[in-house]
């Protein structure tokens, strides 16, 4: 009778828990509005559906040895998985499937999707890598002021909620984002960790939602505040009154800060100072004094003008952008770069995380 009690009740517990997870809750989605796509809340039963319940496309993409011999398939495949998993991004798809398949091919699944052709042109076209220095003007900071009003004007400003609860007052909720001193040995943006975050809101919603980060042209904006500023970011007023020369990047990693998370987003030059078509080759490696390096090799004629411009900024900060996102934190310059350079990602770092930035380097060269 006791073990029959106890089966009921477990019953009872699975089917209140099946039910819970049945019950339709709010989540952002990016959602079709007339002839564009934007960020929205909606209601959605939170289930997953693949191909068989909603639809969407299955794509298998495969090495054409008819474009030319490819000298080491594996390494390719790999280079082209993490492309590909970077830009399926922009569908906004719930749950999409990125994997390997043998040694050749590599499986996409986009549940939902309602743009094959726009889906098919992003997945295949060839990736594209940028070395562009941060910006340290303070452009952002001076038009703001302009943003806001844009922002305003449009009347989007009522949908602006303060970002991170305390930190639209004074920016306190990122102060303990990097802890003073760590990775201050650091060349990829850790040196100024002893620098406190600053909220940089002049009262307007545009720059509530944005803080000052730890080195000139690095801000953070709360993850539950991306989808915001992206419909903010997307007015075209807003793209008009961009600094001239400037553009914004956001960044492919978020930051945690206890249950919050936050998306660091970068003022840099539009103009690279180099692409990856100069790039010959990236690999990962462990040194005794400066800890784990990535060490990459250029073209000669890419070499010269790499050393030439940075020459030119030796202190600042390189972002590593690849299809217009920031890969990783940017490391600052130390010294003229030819040929052969480095990334110097410091102590304590591991090898894993030079492979991977290693792999975003070989995957951007054109």
């Amino acid at each position: 009778m006791s073990n029959l009690k106890y089966r009921v009740l477990l019953i009872v517990a699975l089917l209140a828990a099946a039910g819970w997870s049945l019950y339709p809750r709010k989540t952002i989605e990016r959602v079709r509005r007339g002839d564009r796509f934007v960020f929205d809340t909606v209601n959605r039963v939170p289930l997953k559906r693949g191909l068989d319940l909603q639809g969407g496309m299955h794509l298998e993409l495969e090495i054409d040895p008819s474009k030319g011999t490819v000298a080491n398939p594996s390494e390719a495949l790999d280079r082209a998985l993490k492309v590909v998993r970077t830009r399926i991004d922009e569908f906004g798809v719930s749950e999409p499937v990125v994997q390997k398949s043998g040694d050749n091919r590599i499986i996409v699944e986009l549940p939902g999707i309602d743009d094959p052709q726009r889906a098919m042109s992003v997945v295949q076209k060839t990736a594209f890598l940028e070395f562009q220095i941060t910006d340290k003007t303070q452009a952002l900071e001076k038009v703001l002021p302009r943003f806001d009003a844009i922002v305003k004007d449009a009347g989007l400003a009522a949908a602006a909620p303060a970002v991170g609860g305390d930190t639209a007052k004074g920016g306190k909720g990122l102060q303990n984002l990097f802890t003073p001193g760590k990775d201050s040995a650091s060349k990829a943006g850790g040196d100024t960790a002893k620098k406190d975050t600053l909220a940089l809101t002049t009262g307007g919603a545009f720059s509530k939602l944005i803080q000052q980060g730890q080195f000139p042209g690095e801000y953070f904006v709360a993850e539950s505040d991306v989808p915001t500023l992206q419909r903010y970011l997307d007015l075209p007023a807003i793209q008009s009154a961009l600094p001239p020369g400037k553009v914004l990047r956001w960044g492919n990693e978020t930051q945690s800060l206890g249950a919050q998370k936050f998306r660091p987003i970068y003022m840099v030059d539009a103009r690279p100072i180099i692409t990856g078509e100069a790039l010959i080759d990236a690999k990962p490696n462990q040194v005794p004094i400066e800890g784990t390096v990535v060490e990459f090799t250029l073209y000669n004629e890419g070499g010269r003008r790499f050393r030439a411009e940075t020459a030119k900024h030796i202190g600042d900060y390189m972002a590593i952008v690849l299809d217009q996102r920031v890969m990783g934190r940017p490391p600052v310059i130390q010294s003229a770069i030819g040929t052969h350079g480095q990334i110097t990602m410091g102590q304590g770092r591991s090898l894993q995380e030079a492979q991977d930035l290693a792999l975003v380097l070989r995957a951007g060269a054109l």
